[in-house]
């Protein structure tokens, strides 16, 4: 998989930081002093855990047959 240039390392300041991923999910690193942090999985259970609630309506002049 390709990996995708995000910008200046937040640790070395000179390296340039990279999004990529492998089996164990999302990570950034930097190719010049290995900097790495996971990243969270955007679409974890816990983010959608909250139910929505959904609010249908029909206008005046429509008649259900």
């Amino acid at each position: 998989m390709g990996k995708l240039k995000i910008g200046p390392c937040p640790r070395c300041r000179k390296g340039e930081v990279f999004i990529d991923r492998d089996i164990y999910g999302w990570f950034e690193n930097c190719l010049q002093c290995g900097y790495t942090r996971d990243l969270p999985d955007i679409a974890s259970p816990a983010r959608f855990a909250q139910p929505v609630a959904v609010k249908e309506t029909l206008p005046a002049d429509v008649s259900c047959s």
